[in-house]
């Protein structure tokens, strides 16, 4: 498939695209106290879980080589 073919076929989803607008309902307050193990466990799942949908592949750097920099004035 060409790119033209893709961008022809990305025009016309485009065309396509309807959106929904729909209630959430209640938020609920769950104010439970949570034990530290469930809560490293959760986010552990929960950073897996967003890593899949991204259709990225999860790290694997060890946390000496963890890439970051710094952003001087930051907080504004």
């Amino acid at each position: 498939m060409s790119a033209e073919d893709r961008r022809a076929r990305a025009e016309a989803r485009r065309g396509r695209l309807s959106l929904r607008k729909a209630s959430l309902g209640d938020a609920e307050h769950d104010f439970s106290p949570v034990r530290a193990e469930e809560a490293i466990s959760l986010a552990s799942a929960l950073t897996a879980e967003s890593w899949t949908v991204a259709g990225r592949e999860i790290p694997r750097y060890v946390r000496a080589d963890t890439p970051y920099r710094f952003v001087r004035g930051w907080p504004p």
